[in-house]
């Protein structure tokens, strides 16, 4: 089973339950929100704080880009970024790395069963957050795409495959 232990630090031991009921709230509105959406769902996973371009604004651009071009192309992604400054100001006082975000938001989220695959873009390995969704997707089984090259296209054929997975 995954266990992120080895990531937490102390000062998140002590102080993960000062927001751990904003951000499962904020995770059971996010559900609610990828429940009205037609399946297959996909997230995309990349740099935001950590590793990417080097700046949380330019990492933003990036996955609103995919997010954008594939919801054109009628892919059901799930836009975690409408989320971004609610998280923000829940989490606005914590210092450390923000693993109550990983275990009380996106973790619930994962669980559900409602997002149907990952993608994981250029550079989502220098992230701490986007390698803890990869671990903890592997661990549950949610199918996984690395897009290497920037491309929709690519994203486009690895939905096209969970349609058809799901409607078997």
């Amino acid at each position: 089973m995954f266990s992120n232990n080895s990531m937490t630090t102390i000062s998140h031991r002590s102080n993960a339950g000062k927001y751990e009921n904003d951000l499962k709230q904020a995770a059971g509105d996010a559900l609610s929100d990828i429940l009205k959406m037609p399946g297959p769902v996909i997230l995309f996973s990349g740099p935001i704080s950590t590793g990417g371009f080097g700046s949380v604004a330019d990492n933003i651009e990036c996955l609103l880009s995919f997010i954008s071009e594939s919801s054109k192309k009628g892919i059901s992604v799930f836009n975690q970024i409408v989320y971004e400054r609610r998280l923000d100001c829940i989490l606005k006082d914590h210092k450390d790395y923000d693993y109550p975000l990983l275990n009380y938001f996106y973790k619930p989220i994962l669980e559900s069963g409602k997002i149907n695959g990952l993608v994981f873009l250029p550079l989502w390995h220098s992230s701490i957050g986007s390698t803890w969704e990869h671990n903890f997707a592997v661990s549950i089984e949610i199918p996984i795409f690395y897009s290497e090259h920037m491309l929709v296209e690519e994203v486009e054929k690895f939905y096209s495959g969970l349609k058809n997975k799901i409607n078997l």
